[in-house]
């Protein structure tokens, strides 16, 4: 007996300590409710890109800064607008009369001591065009400026949380006293637990027979929420009033009470979890926390009981009872006049909004947890910093649904499909360039229709996108004579059969139309199936699917005929993979959607690293792309030059054969853009990639892809520009439409130039 009380002894000292150190920890560190934080990418400005400042000010502002004046000292959260003259001054820099104003601003996660070297200053010409980009002080010129990046979302488990940590110094103290009033009216006095209380509790218990009423203070609930289970026995309710005790001997009232306001649970906004007053001032009245008046105070305190009895937009008839009752108890404690109730009293309930919270980017995130997921890592408690564009996303998903919305209106075919009940869906995804990091993924018209993301998980036959490959492996090896493939070394665009494996397969252009000898660039441009079917087998197709796989595709691919117009299946994200290599001419760096992830101790367990490497020649990619512009210029996405969209641009429309897949992928020297069109249940829609896919880009292109400077490809060493005119296309204008342009440009490998 002694032994098992001494063990039991030792048990409880142990439990105690143990018990001690959690809650000192998460107290301290506010961690009691550690949800997983998502981050969109922050802010980038570039010299030479363009901006509006009125856009520019009401980004910072939505982010919480402070406007200032231009010669007033920075604190971390403000900004400043200067005009030329004022900016010259700030700066001490000359600025020339083209360059209008300035904007100034300091990271809010700015330490006080570095405030004076992380002041960023963008100049702004009258065009919008930022002209230069300063840091200091004292001020000098770099490449680029980053602002922070935004809390995009938080979740506990599957649960989007809509949450905002404020101190008690921000929350009016007549919130305060409201919801002691009502839920603890002795929390200032009392040392963790109300004696009376419990009593009350014990006694209601005994003669009802069950656990029919609490007792919890303020410090126990906290207690309850956050270390206990919801059952209510004595057992529990004896460890909470033990744990209680020890929580009011280690810290501050002022510390317990912000805990709670900050984390307890105020209801639900769709599908998100409302935790603490700082997200509740927001949702039940479109206003910060430090805004709110004494009703507003009542109506809150009268909530916190049971968020779902007490939710004035659905039981208004109860919320009114109950924020009654809380001003009633705080009249009688004397915090407010029997005036001041009344008027309290007589404030109708707020109203509700008018649409429920939705999942920011929801497509993104599901493909940041599917990341994740195959990293072997649990997104469970992190911060998960992402690269995804918040305008660019909202962008590229409404020019999606757009198109379809436009297609099942507009498209006799479409429109009588959709009457039978089918919804034609679509997919866009958008990597960096420079940096490999995907920007955008959107995986559908509606995530709350369907979550199926279809930007990830999309298994679908590519069609012509994958012509380019063929093309690129005849560029990297010469012609049956022995004389290397150039983008006008011509082929043969013919009907013709060929056997395979006792089978024979004969491939039709569109339209079933032939166009005889073609250089390899015209071939490409229009999409002609005959010619690189031809060409394809001519160069191995063995070399083919070596070359696809190099480029970034990791699907099976089968050295079939087929194989050369894409009469298989890939993911997007292996298209925007390999499409980016050929961007970036021949480099590739594996794409990722996050940036970086750091655990509860804000501890870097992850960092994105794009192991660049160079996959193939520069040159012979380089001579590809050139050919691949050609599509955008005059071919099968001409519609691009004609809409307006003037940068330098490439890519390819892709139909598959049954008219069940429409694609385009397409691509600048900044940004690669890969659009999906079709039906999840695999029926056939009659667009081409033309049609079907490349109005998305367009719209989308036009919208975010002329933030960029209209740079050409950086050509690399080894290559010769060739323009070929009227004279030396020969034969070929005899195929030329009158809206094809005179001349044609090329890029050569040095050495293979006509």
């Amino acid at each position: 007996m002694t032994l098992v009380i001494i063990a039991g002894l030792g048990i409880g000292v142990y439990s105690y300590f143990s018990l001690e150190k959690e809650m000192t920890q998460k107290l301290e560190s506010k961690k009691f409710l550690i949800p997983t934080e998502y981050y969109a990418a922050p802010p980038t400005f570039t010299a030479r890109t363009l901006v509006k400042i009125e856009n520019l000010e009401s980004q910072f502002v939505k982010e919480g800064y402070r406007r200032r004046n231009y010669d007033q000292r920075l604190l971390p959260g403000d900004y400043f607008i200067a005009t030329r003259e004022e900016c010259s001054a700030r700066l001490q820099v000359p600025l020339n009369d083209d360059q209008q104003q300035c904007f100034g601003w300091v990271n809010q996660d700015v330490s006080t001591s570095q405030i004076d070297n992380s002041i960023q200053v963008l100049v702004l010409q009258k065009d919008n065009l930022i002209s230069q980009v300063f840091v200091g002080a004292p001020f000098h010129e770099v490449p680029s400026l980053t602002g922070e990046a935004p809390l995009l979302a938080q979740y506990i488990g599957n649960e989007p949380l809509m949450q905002k940590t404020v101190t008690l110094g921000e929350i009016p103290p007549m919130c305060s006293n409201a919801v002691m009033s009502i839920e603890d009216s002795q929390f200032l006095e009392h040392g963790g637990v109300s004696y009376k209380g419990i009593f009350r509790a014990l006694l209601k218990n005994l003669t009802h027979g069950r656990t029919a009423q609490g007792g919890s203070t303020i410090t126990q609930q906290l207690v309850k929420n956050y270390f206990l289970t919801s059952e209510r026995t004595l057992k529990r309710k004896f460890q909470e009033f033990v744990m209680s005790i020890l929580l009011e001997s280690r810290f501050s009232k002022d510390e317990i009470l912000e805990t709670y306001l900050n984390i307890i649970y105020m209801g639900q906004n769709g599908s998100f979890q409302i935790r603490g007053y700082g997200a509740a001032s927001r949702y039940y009245f479109d206003k910060d926390v430090s805004d709110m008046n004494l009703s507003e105070c009542s109506l809150l305190a009268a909530i916190v009981n049971s968020p779902g009895l007490y939710n004035p937009f659905k039981k208004p008839v109860n919320a009114e009872r109950r924020r009654h009752l809380v001003l009633q108890k705080m009249q009688e404690l004397q915090f407010i006049s029997a005036e001041q109730m009344n008027e309290a009293d007589r404030v109708p309930l707020p109203s509700a909004p008018v649409t429920l919270a939705t999942e920011t980017a929801p497509y993104y995130l599901d493909a940041v947890r599917k990341q994740m997921d195959a990293m072997k890592m649990s997104p469970e408690g992190m911060k998960i910093y992402t690269a995804l564009d918040l305008e660019a996303q909202q962008v590229a998903q409404e020019s999606l649904r757009d198109h379809l919305s436009r297609l099942e209106k507009e498209n006799k075919y479409i429109k009588s499909l959709k009457d039978k009940g089918n919804s034609i869906e679509g997919s866009v995804l958008v990597g960096d360039n420079k940096t490999g990091l995907v920007k955008v993924a959107v995986g559908g018209r509606n995530y709350r229709m369907t979550q199926f993301n279809r930007a990830v998980d999309g298994h679908r036959q590519v069609g012509s996108i994958m012509k380019p490959f063929v093309y690129l492996t005849a560029l990297m090896n010469d012609t049956p004579e022995g004389k290397p493939y150039t983008p006008i070394t011509l082929v043969k665009d013919e009907k013709f059969t060929t056997k395979y494996e006792g089978q024979s397969w004969s491939p039709d252009n569109y339209g079933h139309k032939y166009f005889g000898t073609v250089p390899m660039f015209y071939a490409l441009k229009n999409s002609l199936n005959a010619a690189t079917a031809s060409l394809g087998i001519s160069v191995g197709l063995g070399n083919i699917v070596d070359i696809a796989h190099k480029m970034g595709v990791e699907s099976e691919l089968k050295t079939f005929p087929s194989v050369t117009l894409g009469a298989f299946e890939m993911y997007p994200k292996e298209v925007l993979q390999s499409y980016m290599t050929l961007a970036s001419l021949g480099r590739k760096s594996n794409i990722s959607f996050i940036r970086k992830v750091l655990n509860s101790d804000n501890a870097e367990i992850f960092v994105y690293d794009p192991k660049p490497e160079q996959v193939e020649d520069p040159a012979t990619v380089s001579s590809l792309v050139s050919m691949m512009k050609q599509t955008v210029i005059s071919g099968t996405a001409r519609a691009v030059t004609t809409s307006g969209f003037l940068n330098p641009a490439a890519g390819k429309t892709g139909t598959t054969s049954d008219n069940k897949d429409a694609w385009f992928g397409g691509f600048t020297p900044y940004l690669t853009t890969v659009v999906w069109v079709g039906y999840d249940n695999n029926i056939p829609h009659r667009l081409t990639g033309t049609s079907g896919a490349l109005p998305v880009w367009i719209s989308f292109m036009k919208q975010i892809g002329t933030r960029y400077p209209p740079d050409d490809f950086p050509w690399p060493e080894g290559t010769v520009k060739v323009t070929l005119d009227e004279k030396t296309l020969g034969a070929l204008n005899a195929l030329q439409t009158p809206t094809d342009p005179k001349t044609v440009e090329l890029i050569f490998r040095k050495g293979t130039e006509p």
